[in-house]
């Protein structure tokens, strides 16, 4: 029997301006970066009819196909579960004679608002359809990592998933439009990682709960997001660095007043500004997670050693245009 195997990779994210706003159809200006989910895939009789999944980061876990047969909801401790559903989704006819292998190499860290699920999302769709050779576009392998990312979190605006499809730096603009936008001057990132991780599910909540006991502030809120964002096109086209780091300050202070930034955030915020930063802003979530410093490129060393001092972990990132890849590496296998 000949096998057909697949690889796809899908990168992370980090947003500039406006998380949390975008789930209340406010604009989002989010990029991809050079940290990647790569999945590969195989599947054959060799597999025993069964379906193996392992990770880098979280070890091994075998399932029965007869699990493809069960409508099983989501369950938070069990990373691959968007994985499973995937399957069921696209390839349960196929599965039910052949097994499948995964296995999964992630440069991203988990659970820390740089986008893991929705890379895991997508480059998983990518890599399954891509098994039985229906790569039709992107729009299709979009619909269903949306559709999977919401398992997983079920008020997600599709933002996370959308850039990770296509790459690149994206305004977005949930049921809206979205577009590229251009930099004119390369952007120097740095990520620095709390060291907590967070629940998206339940910062939505608490988000949720401040709109609804302050309506009106809220509206405001969201007005000046939509500003900040339409200011922030015009700085990022004219490569004005000052200017992003300015709109950077004025998104933090937004996200600490709907209750999302924590005092770990904010400290090293303090200090990604004390070390040079042009601005600095908690990046997805908040709760913990990730923090975005944008600093002058010859400033990178000495900021990096000052953090790392500090004990943060801290890694320098770069905005990256291609977004989903897929390789379909034998494509004579027949069903």
């Amino acid at each position: 029997m000949v096998m057909i195997s697949t690889s796809a990779s899908a990168p992370a994210k980090i947003i500039l301006f406006g998380e949390h706003f975008a789930v209340y159809n406010q604009p989002i200006i989010l990029a991809s970066i050079n940290k990647r989910m790569r999945i590969e895939c195989k599947i054959g009789i060799e597999e025993n009819n069964t379906i193996n999944i392992e990770t880098n980061h979280f070890g091994k876990k075998t399932y029965p196909l007869s699990i493809l047969k069960k409508n099983n909801h989501y369950r938070a401790n069990d990373f691959f579960y968007p994985l499973i559903y995937i399957i069921r989704r696209i390839l349960s006819h196929y599965a039910e004679t052949y097994g499948i292998t995964i296995k999964i190499y992630s440069e991203i860290p988990h659970g820390v608002g740089l986008g893991s699920s929705a890379a895991l999302s997508v480059a998983g769709v990518g890599a399954i359809l891509g098994l039985c050779t229906k790569l039709n576009d992107k729009n299709e392998i979009l619909d269903i990592a949306i559709e999977t990312e919401r398992i997983i979190h079920k008020n997600s605006s599709g933002a996370d998933c959308v850039v990770s499809t296509y790459g690149g730096l994206l305004y977005y603009h949930k049921n809206n439009n979205m577009r590229s936008l251009t930099f004119n001057k390369e952007l120097s990132f740095i990520i620095i990682n709390t060291g907590s991780k967070h629940s998206t599910g339940q910062l939505v909540s608490v988000v949720n709960r401040f709109r609804e006991n302050n309506l009106c502030e809220f509206r405001n809120l969201s007005n000046n997001v939509s500003r900040i964002c339409e200011k922030a096109i015009k700085a990022l086209e004219d490569g004005n660095c000052l200017h992003i780091g300015k709109l950077m300050k004025e998104n933090q202070i937004i996200l600490e007043r709907i209750g999302v930034s924590t005092t770990e955030i904010n400290n090293i915020i303090d200090l990604s500004l004390q070390y040079g930063a042009y601005g600095s802003k908690l990046t997805g979530a908040g709760g913990g997670g990730c923090v975005l410093a944008l600093i002058p490129p010859h400033n990178k060393d000495f900021f990096l050693s000052r953090m790392k001092k500090k004990g943060y972990e801290c890694f320098p990132v770069s905005i990256e245009s291609e977004g989903l890849k897929v390789n379909i590496k034998s494509s004579n296998f027949k069903l």
